[in-house]
């Protein structure tokens, strides 16, 4: 049983990155693209404009060709790239559907609760911190924002886990407060300096990225449903029966 749900936590894994690069690639590398016109000064915010500059460019453009071969280039690794780490989340999801099989008291959830608990823990707990940030933001120390987003991810799903297991008052206390923890610590602070980056577009940045990141937990969230035969509490079929 065990092997069935990690399999099929690695096939939904795959097939949610495969979604997730596509509304990627459609939806928020062309916000990307145009941050990056920015850092690089090909575009700048008029505040930031000078008097040689007046909404200007001095950089050389490279020709078109090369332009083209690069978005490819970029566009195939962000295909591997999200469907490997896609097939992690897959592969977390269905070992957590394992250990909740083996016990008898959690409570069953459908593909919705798997989709809301996942895209909690692995994106909007983080978020609420140190939101998506595009080329050209300002951002604290990179190990410092790495160290706050694993214990905020490891403390949002302790909490979670902790309110699938117990049902009392005092246990939802606690995985509250655990949850909380790390925003009552604080997110590593963001340098001050003057915005490279228009606020419409970082926020739009924002938005889309946790759009498309939780359209892929329902996908994902769905797929394992269907793999494995519904949602938990059920005794879950291998594939061989399943194809008979």
């Amino acid at each position: 049983m065990s092997k069935t749900l990690l399999s099929g936590g690695l096939i939904a894994g795959a097939l949610a990155g495969v979604v997730v690069a596509l509304l990627q690639l459609w939806l928020i590398q062309p916000l990307i693209i145009e941050a990056e016109r920015y850092e690089t000064g090909e575009l700048a915010l008029p505040l930031v404009q000078t008097e040689d500059q007046p909404g200007m460019s001095t950089t050389i453009q490279p020709d078109d060709m090369q332009i083209e071969g690069t978005h490819l280039s970029r566009a195939g690794l962000t295909v591997i790239f999200l469907t490997l780490t896609w097939c992690g989340f897959g592969l977390l999801a269905g070992a957590s559907m394992s250990a909740a099989q083996m016990s008898t008291n959690v409570r069953p959830f459908s593909a919705v609760g798997i989709a809301v608990s996942g895209f909690a823990v692995a994106f909007l707990a983080p978020a609420l911190g140190l939101p998506p940030e595009l080329p050209g933001m300002p951002a604290a120390n990179l190990s410092s924002r790495q160290l706050w987003w694993i214990l905020t991810l490891v403390a949002t799903a302790a909490g979670l886990a902790l309110t699938l297991r117990f049902e009392n008052w005092a246990a939802r206390g606690v995985a509250l407060a655990v949850i909380s923890l790390p925003h009552v610590v604080g997110a590593p602070t963001v340098p001050v300096a003057a915005p490279m980056i228009p606020p419409d577009l970082a926020g739009l940045y924002v938005a889309r990225v946790l759009g498309v990141n939780f359209l892929g937990w329902l996908v994902l969230g769905a797929l394992l449903e269907r793999l494995l035969a519904g949602p938990l509490g059920r005794k879950l079929p291998t594939y061989r029966k399943m194809l008979d």
